[in-house]
């Protein structure tokens, strides 16, 4: 028998969660709330929009007990803390949604609430905190830290012993060398190579990366 779940959020990164799920083939997809009006009645996926976060309270009487964030991040993951939260209050559990070609060393510590992408890699001893995206084909190498709410874009590869501190964001491709620190909240571009630790609040590009600005 399948358990329920909802998804918060009907965008591109639920479209990958809610495949994920399915291939797993132990969630009931019973819906989406999403606070796009226009999408309410809708079809997405599959999963019917049933409207916003305002139904959240009605989900227990359902025997809905467990969710999923679809939202993503670019840059900024307020947005997808937010939503997180708002459901750990209201009582619901968070599901882990990994895809079934994803590597995941059987000595990683992995949080609740995370997604794990086709084609993904966490290595030996990694450490993954709670609603953490690695995304497709990026590579967590040994021993690395990836704080709660931190996403790993597209191809980002991040060598050994990397700290991503809490609600971080590493760009599609992006390079962070062994040893290195990326501060809480900081940004690393797309196809950036950081190579050395990055103060909290710093948006970084470039080959080498450099900062750009402060958040």
């Amino acid at each position: 028998m399948k358990t329920p779940v909802i998804g918060f959020g009907a965008g591109g990164h639920a479209k990958v969660v809610i495949e994920v799920l399915r291939d797993m083939g132990s969630w009931e997809l019973v819906g989406i709330l999403d606070s796009n009006v226009e999408l309410h009645g809708e079809d997405f996926m599959g999963v019917p929009v049933l409207g916003g976060d305002e139904k959240i309270r009605d989900l227990k009487a359902i025997d809905v007990l467990h969710f999923f964030v679809g939202v993503g991040t670019v840059g900024n993951s307020g947005p997808r803390i937010m939503v997180y939260e708002n459901a750990l209050s209201a009582g619901l559990s968070p599901v882990t949604a990994i895809h079934t070609s994803a590597i995941i060393s059987p000595t990683t510590l992995l949080g609740s609430g995370i997604s794990v992408m086709p084609g993904a890699i966490i290595n030996a001893q990694a450490r993954i905190g709670d609603n953490v995206i690695v995304n497709s084909g990026a590579i967590v190498e040994h021993d690395c830290e990836v704080g709660d709410h931190v996403h790993i874009a597209t191809g980002a590869r991040l060598a050994g012993g990397v700290t991503v501190e809490r609600a971080g964001h590493i760009g599609a491709g992006a390079t962070i060398l062994q040893g290195v620190t990326v501060g809480e909240k900081s940004v690393v571009g797309a196809g950036a190579v950081v190579i050395k630790d990055i103060p909290p609040g710093i948006v970084v590009a470039g080959v080498p990366a450099t900062e750009l600005r402060r958040q």
